[in-house]
């Protein structure tokens, strides 16, 4: 399978790079390791996204190139790879254009249910830990000769901010094997790189973090934890949405807890991010609303209000749990 993928997209000669709406460290990290593997052969990719990188992760080396696309940039690709997501709603306004081209596109993604009819080749494997995985495995495939410090640095970070850091059930025996290698041949400091993605926040974050946690409520027996956050807590804290990553663990260490939600406005919508133990399929849960991801993670859409969404998505997940009053 990664084989017949770094085949494919090596006759790429200006291949566009996309990573999802909303990145997170796997998505900014598995581009630019992308970015990395294409150089190494002496083509120079085009990287895109909508939105912008996020604060905690603009010292890795190549943020600096990912731009919004336009359907002018676009065409002087002669074929795209999507990264860290499988639905063209997920690649943001241009997601027209990638349902119409003619040009190769391939996918490289761990999350469930790709709709395979859309891509010329497929990196996929939904039981990975990450995106940044696999392509790690591409690196693997074709040579770690390839990885040079800025690339394990992006494989590293994009790994760690997925498994939080390395904790969740898709970290597995490879998971730490790949680890080691990217240490090893990329000559990096993990302990600075945790420090970069996670101990740079601000005192606003923390008094935005210090209210949403007073606001916790429990349902279902306490078996269903809800944070919520509007636009009127962050402008008062001085906060963006990108302050909020993270926050939607915390309430899983509650006793009890088997499902954490945080909800919170952005754009005149809801969004709704999802974590859980084992106990409810939130990738299903998250389709009900406009959405998707894993078992265990998962995010979504609502249209509002913030109280319509929190009674719809707990009931939506009260039918799911056993014996849940």
């Amino acid at each position: 399978m990664v084989k017949k993928f770094a085949e494919g997209i090596a006759k790429l000669e200006k291949p566009g790079l996309i990573s999802h709406i909303g990145p997170d460290g796997d998505a900014i990290g598995s581009q630019l390791a992308l970015y990395n593997w294409f150089r190494k052969t002496g083509k120079e990719p085009l990287l895109f996204n909508d939105d912008p990188v996020p604060d905690n992760l603009k010292w890795l080396a190549g943020q600096e190139v990912i731009q919004p696309p336009t359907e002018e940039l676009l065409e002087q690709c002669d074929g795209f790879l999507f990264i860290d997501g499988n639905e063209p709603s997920r690649f943001g306004a241009m997601s027209g254009y990638f349902k119409e081209t003619r040009k190769p596109v391939y996918l490289i993604d761990h999350h469930l249910d790709p709709p395979e009819d859309l891509y010329r080749g497929m990196l996929w494997d939904s039981k990975a830990s990450s995106t940044a995985y696999l392509v790690y495995l591409l690196y693997e495939e074709t040579g770690m000769e390839r990885l040079n410090s800025e690339a394990a640095e992006a494989l590293y970070a994009g790994i760690l901010t997925d498994t939080g850091s390395f904790r969740f059930d898709s970290v597995t025996a490879e998971t730490h094997f790949a680890i080691g290698n990217i240490i090893r041949h990329g000559g990096i400091n993990p302990s600075e790189i945790y420090s970069r993605v996670y101990e740079d926040k601000t005192l606003a974050e923390y008094h935005l973090l210090g209210t949403v946690l007073e606001g916790i409520r429990l349902f279902c027996d306490g078996a269903v934890a809800v944070m919520q956050v509007t636009e009127k807590m962050m402008s008062e804290n001085g906060c963006s949405q990108d302050d909020l990553e993270g926050f939607v663990n915390y309430p899983l260490s509650i006793r009890g807890v088997a499902v954490a939600l945080l909800l919170y406005e952005r754009d005149g919508r809801v969004k709704i991010s999802l974590r859980g133990k084992s106990q409810v399929d939130l990738n299903q849960v998250a389709r009900t609303f406009n959405g998707g991801g894993h078992f265990n993670a998962a995010g979504a859409w609502h249209d509002g209000p913030i109280e319509k969404a929190v009674k719809e998505v707990v009931a939506e997940i009260t039918a799911l749990m056993d014996d849940c009053d």
